[in-house]
């Protein structure tokens, strides 16, 4: 069994924008295909089944950007069947779906899912669909791969002694040619 995470650890925060009455969320279950973790704050699109997948890389989809982790007790849970095993965990809100904010929303999120390096303010930013980064936001050119959002204040305290990458989401198109 894992280990379990800190749970202030891997987060995606707002600075402006949300929650109002107005903000653009999505709720969809993870893909059963992804066979690792995709924590919170990470980058994902939906896939032709409508499921949560990790990154953007080339495919011009709309960026969105996890809140839960894929394996938080309230998206996955494997307590047991309550029915034939006593004393299994039993969840209040089992939906088996996490909560994920649109690219297209007005705010200013924090995200620890990034990988570091130096960002400065207007950097625009991508996310690769594979490999040990998928779902990380990192640097990205224009027009080159997806680009999902600008980077505002650079790197900062997500409010929990964490460090987290701020910025605006800004869903840009890659060229297709």
């Amino acid at each position: 069994m894992a280990a379990p995470r800190q749970m202030t650890a891997h987060t995606l925060n707002a600075l402006k924008g949300w929650p109002q009455m107005n903000a653009v969320d999505y709720h969809a279950a993870i893909d059963p295909s992804v066979c690792h973790p995709i924590l919170a704050g990470s980058v994902v699109h939906l896939n032709c089944s409508g499921n949560f997948v990790p990154g953007v890389g080339s495919h011009a989809v709309m960026p969105l950007f996890i809140f839960n982790s894929s394996d938080d007790p309230d998206v996955s849970n494997d307590g047991g069947d309550a029915s034939t095993t006593p004393g299994v965990f039993i969840p209040i809100s089992p939906t088996g779906q996490a909560m994920a904010l649109v690219a297209v929303g007005a705010y200013e999120l924090v995200s620890t899912a990034y990988v570091p390096c130096s960002y400065l303010p207007n950097d625009a930013l991508t996310s690769c669909h594979d490999g040990p980064n998928a779902g990380k936001l990192e640097k990205g050119e224009l027009y080159e791969k997806m680009i999902v959002g600008i980077v505002s204040r650079g790197v900062v305290d997500n409010g929990y002694g964490k460090n987290a990458l701020a910025f605006w989401p800004f869903p840009v198109f890659p060229n297709e040619e």
